[in-house]
């Protein structure tokens, strides 16, 4: 303690520990059935008054237990405003506990880390239905202060109701929870426990998402192929065959291949293609050549102006 410190008082008192005992009753009871999809319980104004004097700091979270069954979970608190000696809690948070209404709760103060990210797992596929899973989630979330692993909880969107499952969180500590308040979390999802995806196995290991964790919405089904991926693979020597085979059935551009008619009615020579285009040497040739243009042709060259000429009035 410094010297300051001891003339002037600014030493913060050490935070203790909220631990007490309530009558937990269902959240219905209370009157505020819009807090059933949520996270967070009521207790009386004096387990403010405690928790003020114990210095308990912000936000104030809680473990709570079934001690007869060795339950516990975590949650945070949304106001107190109920009866003395009494604790309204969520349903679902209940049946985790296996605790039913006058049944005792035990509630202590806790501290937890913000968490960095969690992987949650829909009970049902119909949570997939929604046209964006992702953001009913976050959205859904704001109600809860705290995740624990393992654990099943209730969300609500358009009158319904969704199951969800807590499979993984970071960082890991002795809790096996986090804290969701005020903190950026990446949400990732594993298959639904109706699908496919979590019903089958596959090595012995449970299917787990494939994303990294970054926010996407991303699951262990095998991607689907697109178009051609199915199709053999060639070997070198099928490649081949299958090329020479596509040589000689295709059909190829001839240029200046059909046979000419001149002015006079007669059929004349076709002209040997230029550019290189010309009918391989083993096809015969569709026309018959003068004599005057065989030796020409069965060099393989064009040879310009060797024709016999002819004129108008023949």
């Amino acid at each position: 303690m410094s010297m300051n410190e001891f003339m002037f008082g600014h030493v913060q008192a050490p935070a203790g520990r909220f631990n007490q005992k309530f009558n937990v009753l269902s959240m219905n009871i209370s009157g505020k059935s819009g807090l059933e999809a949520g996270g967070k319980i009521l207790l009386p104004p004096s387990a403010l008054n405690t928790l003020s004097r114990l210095n308990i700091q912000y936000p104030m979270l809680f473990e709570i237990s079934n001690q007869q069954k060795h339950r516990s979970s975590h949650c945070g608190i949304q106001e107190f405003s109920a009866e003395e000696g009494v604790c309204y809690m969520p349903k679902w948070m209940m049946e985790n506990l296996h605790l039913k209404d006058n049944d005792i709760v035990d509630i202590k103060s806790t501290s937890l880390p913000s968490g960095q990210f969690v992987k949650i797992q829909p009970h049902s596929s119909s949570f997939l239905d929604i046209s964006n899973p992702k953001a009913v989630l976050e959205n859904a979330l704001r109600k809860f202060a705290t995740l624990t692993k393992s654990e099943d909880f209730v969300i609500e969107y358009n009158k319904n109701k969704y199951y969800l499952k807590v499979v993984e969180i970071k960082p890991h500590n002795p809790s096996n929870a986090i804290s969701i308040i005020e903190t950026d979390i990446s949400v990732d999802f594993a298959p639904p426990l109706d699908s496919k995806e979590a019903t089958q196995p596959s090595g012995g290991s449970t299917p787990q998402a494939s994303g990294n964790g970054s926010g996407g919405i991303t699951f262990g089904s095998q991607p689907i192929g697109i178009g051609g991926n199915d199709k053999k693979k060639k070997t070198g020597d099928d490649s081949d065959s299958d090329e020479s085979d596509s040589d000689d059935d295709e059909p190829k551009f001839k240029a200046f291949g059909g046979a000419g008619t001149r002015l006079d009615g007669k059929v004349g020579t076709p002209p040997k293609s230029m550019m290189g285009t010309s009918p391989k040497p083993s096809s015969s040739p569709s026309t018959t050549s003068t004599s005057t243009t065989s030796s020409s042709s069965s060099s393989g060259k064009f040879a310009a102006f060797q024709g016999k000429g002819r004129s108008l009035k023949d």
